[in-house]
């Protein structure tokens, strides 16, 4: 098992019309960590082991990274509704890109209890009706995503998180990505990542991590 060290993240707040003029840059609320571990490490994928296995000629790592996101406190206002997080692969002359091959989620679910509630309109002399209805058999538990991935095969993956209903967009969060590496050059990966907090008196506020140092690269191989 890897273990991650994090380590704070500013979140500094977009400016907006109608945002409030003092508002302040978020600390305590969010950690980031990474590793960059051997194609071979154990706990990656079980297809990841066979892509790397059908492809001997080529180069990989793994690229670990860890959103810690943290619940409202009476300093730290705000809850995590949604999030981002995006990863450029590339080299110094930009010739050549490293790639994703595999991402790791994909997407990652929770069970969600529907509400089995719908609307029933009707039409009687000219005067429409709205009314409540429960469908037979409604209510039953679904899957809702809560991390989705996107960007496989693609030098530039990135990842979205997102609250659900009974689960809060909280605690430890890893994804990861199986990178082929351009051989005999630098190989980087810059981070970039953003949230949305809702805040109780200003709504939804939106905010950028704030990485050091920057731009923040992470050295893959060179």
């Amino acid at each position: 098992m890897t273990e991650v060290r994090l380590h704070e993240v500013e979140l500094l707040p977009e400016r907006t019309l109608g945002g409030p003029a003092d508002d302040e840059p978020l600390r305590g609320r969010l950690t980031f960590g990474w590793d960059v571990l051997p194609a071979d490490h154990e706990g990656a994928p079980a297809e990841w082991a066979s892509y790397v296995k059908a492809t001997p000629d080529r180069e990989f790592r793994q690229l670990l990274m860890v959103c810690s996101f943290r619940p409202e406190t009476p300093t730290g206002k705000g809850a995590f509704r949604h999030a981002s997080l995006g990863v450029a692969l590339s080299t110094p002359d930009g010739r050549a890109q490293p790639v994703a091959r595999l991402i790791d989620p994909g997407e990652r679910t929770r069970p969600v209890a529907g509400s089995g509630m719908g609307m029933s309109f009707t039409v009687s002399a000219g005067v429409l009706e709205v009314g409540v209805e429960k469908p037979p058999g409604a209510g039953p538990e679904r899957d809702e995503w809560i991390v989705r991935g996107h960007g496989s095969s693609q030098p530039n993956p990135q990842w979205e998180f997102r609250r659900v209903k009974s689960y809060p967009l909280a605690g430890d969060h890893p994804v990861a990505a199986l990178v082929e590496l351009v051989p005999g050059r630098l190989n980087t990966a810059e981070v970039l990542m953003a949230a949305e907090l809702e805040h109780r008196s200003w709504g939804i506020r939106r905010y950028r991590a704030r990485l050091a140092p920057s731009p923040h690269a992470i050295v893959l191989a060179g």
